[in-house]
Parts: C-alpha cells; structure tokens; sequence
C-alpha cells in the first residue's frame, strides 16, 4: 500500500477538495445512470458525520458505497467502520439490508460480464 504524504497545507487542502468534488462527480454518473442513492456521498448514512480524515496523511478518506438494495441499486455513502456494524453479524443493521441471499453474488457475477463487454453501464 502506498502512503501518499502531502506537506504543504495549501496543497493538501486542494487535494482534498479533489478528492470530495470527484465523490460528487461520481454520485452524480451513478444517479444519471438510475442507481438511487440513499445519501449524499458529504455524510455517512449510518452515523451523519462528514468523511473521516486519515491521522497518518491528514487526507479525506471516501465513503463506501453499501448496497442497500442490488436489484434496483440503491446504495447508501458509510465509513468503513459503520459499514462493519452494518453487517455485524451479532447485531446487524437491518434496514441497510434490503437484499435476498445470493442478490450480492448475482450482481457482481453480472457487473464481472458487463465489464467484460465494456458496455460503460454504470453500477456501484
């Protein structure tokens, strides 16, 4: 894993707008491509904060895109930490989980073909 360090705070400052405005961009294809997004990608749906930061590099760490659903898509922005207690399996969120067993494998089964065709379909 590489650890990108950025000293300068006028250049980590941008770095980081970059790394939310590109966020935006993406949820923005994702919805123009028909996946619905619970939140916006600025809070974390679980917990309501903003994106956390990384104590090491002081940069932006994106949210992850849970499906809530996979067929429609339907997706809610979380840190990685809130997706984890998501899918707790001694308590797990349920209402995060709108899917059937086996809904997970058959989507990326699918998005692994649509790749393949290079189709440009958009999917979370």
């Amino acid at each position: 894993m590489s650890l990108l360090i950025i000293k300068d705070k006028k250049t980590l400052e941008k770095f980081n707008q970059l790394l939310c405005d590109d966020a935006k961009e993406n949820q923005k294809h994702l919805t123009d491509s028909g996946v619905k997004s619970h939140n916006s990608c600025d809070f974390c749906a679980v917990c309501f904060q903003g994106p956390s930061v990384d104590n090491d590099t002081n940069t932006v760490e994106p949210f992850i895109k849970h499906h809530i659903t996979y067929f429609p898509q339907k997706i809610a922005y979380v840190h990685d930490k809130c997706h984890k207690l998501i899918h707790d399996p001694q308590n797990p969120l349920p209402w995060f989980i709108q899917y059937s067993e086996g809904d997970s494998r058959k989507f990326y089964d699918l998005k692994k073909r649509m790749a393949r065709k290079n189709t440009g379909a958009a999917v979370a």
